[in-house]
């Protein structure tokens, strides 16, 4: 069996005020054809299908259109699972019409001792009915999910706690796989960081976070499993000493993400689970820039740009100034417009600091808000305000669990802690 692995796609972002949709359109069409090319039998999609959880129309008819086009390859059966920016609602709801299409989706997963039958998804190759592998079809996963609580828990005690409800949940899925489809390979999916301390600069964030806990470890994966096809982390490497890799995204979508190609994964799956692993490299449609200087120095810079891209640079303007200088913007917008290729600034940064500093210690300049997660502006704001220790990383940790919960998830919690009032008048 022949496996397409990819993430990631995040349609509907938008750099600034430049959407990203013509790139994911030809992202979309090039992986059209090498599902075509490459005789690939099963699509494996790990995540983060949208950016948002209410993605804008033109990313929803991208998505809806590919799965339309696909169907018409050849190929044989499509899994896609939700990850931590998707809504498990919207992605599950026209589940039932996308079978049709030979489309298996798992927007998330049922509550603690729901019914997970569906996360078991068989794959056939092409021009056969019959079962030669299964997947574990397994999305972004919210550890209240899992019956895993965190207000009252010790780091440690969370940590073992974390480790064997994402353990289960694999482990239940292969014993389930196996009794219904015995003797055929297992591979499966995930979106989440995996691999405790490796986390890349390019996501220095995990999704599954109380304090410092980490990634989750390797060990979480049940030892059946033959490939585990990973998502959430934009850069494509293997997990070490785990069958498990990450994809990347296909298009760079921050300025990190430029210093490493675009990859889908190609995995070849034998009939007794041996792997073979090869990288299609995804062509770039357009680069990210960043130019860095004072005023006279970045206009002459944007002046001067030339590109070899199919479309123009998004360019990430930092102007260092030692004092406010009016009308800076209007001068860079109006230099911009006068450039004969149309390259345009799409994020601007101006920096009221002494510019020999700043160059000589760009590390030292705190990020622009809009390139941070909430995540992360929270742990910014609990810094400033002199939150140290235990109480720092429990309401972090509070944060987090709220934040990255599904609209059914935070019902649920709420249900947990909400108190009626017993007589007339009281308190709620």
């Amino acid at each position: 069996m022949r496996i397409l692995h990819t993430s990631d796609w995040h349609l509907g972002l938008s750099t600034g005020p430049a959407s990203r949709a013509g790139e994911q359109a030809a992202f979309l069409d090039w992986l059209l054809l090498q599902i075509d090319e490459h005789a690939v039998d099963v699509l494996l999609v790990a995540g983060d299908v949208f950016d948002s959880m209410h993605p804008p129309a033109e990313a929803q008819a991208l998505y809806y259109g590919f799965l339309a086009r696909v169907a018409a390859t050849g190929l044989r059966d499509v899994v896609v699972v939700g990850g931590n920016h998707d809504s498990a609602s919207r992605l599950d709801a026209p589940a039932a019409v996308l079978q049709a299409l030979r489309a298996h989706v798992v927007g998330g997963v049922p509550p603690v001792d729901g019914p997970r039958e569906r996360m078991i998804a068989p794959l056939r190759a092409r021009g056969s009915d019959e079962v030669v592998a299964v997947c574990l079809a397994v999305p972004y996963v919210h550890e209240y999910r899992l019956g895993v609580r965190t207000s009252d828990l010790d780091r440690d005690r969370t940590r073992a706690d974390f480790r064997e409800a994402f353990s289960s949940l694999y482990s239940d899925l292969a014993d389930a796989a196996e009794a219904l489809h015995p003797g055929v390979p297992l591979v499966a999916t995930g979106h989440l960081t995996l691999g405790t301390g490796s986390t890349p600069d390019d996501y220095p964030m995990e999704i599954h976070q109380v304090g410092r806990l980490e990634g989750l470890p390797v060990a979480i994966l049940d030892p059946r499993i033959r490939y585990a096809a990973l998502g959430h982390i934009h850069r494509a490497y293997p997990v070490a000493d785990s069958v498990a890799r990450y994809c990347g995204s296909p298009v760079p979508y921050s300025l990190t993400e430029m210093s490493t190609h675009r990859r889908v994964l190609l995995v070849d799956v034998d009939p007794v689970g041996a792997v073979d692993v090869q990288g299609l490299e995804v062509p770039r449609q357009r680069d990210l820039l960043q130019l860095v200087g004072s005023p006279d120095e970045v206009l002459d810079q944007l002046r001067d740009l030339r590109w070899d891209t199919p479309l123009p640079p998004l360019v990430h303007v930092r102007v260092v100034v030692p004092l406010a200088e009016p009308g800076l913007l209007n001068r860079l917008h109006e230099a911009a417009a006068t450039h004969p290729l149309g390259a345009r600034p799409v994020l601007v940064e101006v920096q009221q600091r002494a510019p020999e500093a700043d160059l000589q210690h760009p590390s030292a300049v705190p990020p622009p808000l809009e390139s941070l997660r909430p995540e992360q502006v929270f742990a910014l704001i609990c810094d400033g305000r002199g939150l140290q220790g235990e109480d720092r990383d429990r309401l972090v940790a509070a944060f987090n669990t709220v934040a990255s919960a599904d609209a059914a998830t935070l019902q649920a919690m709420l249900d947990d802690v909400y108190v009626p009032p017993t007589t007339p008048g009281s308190a709620s």
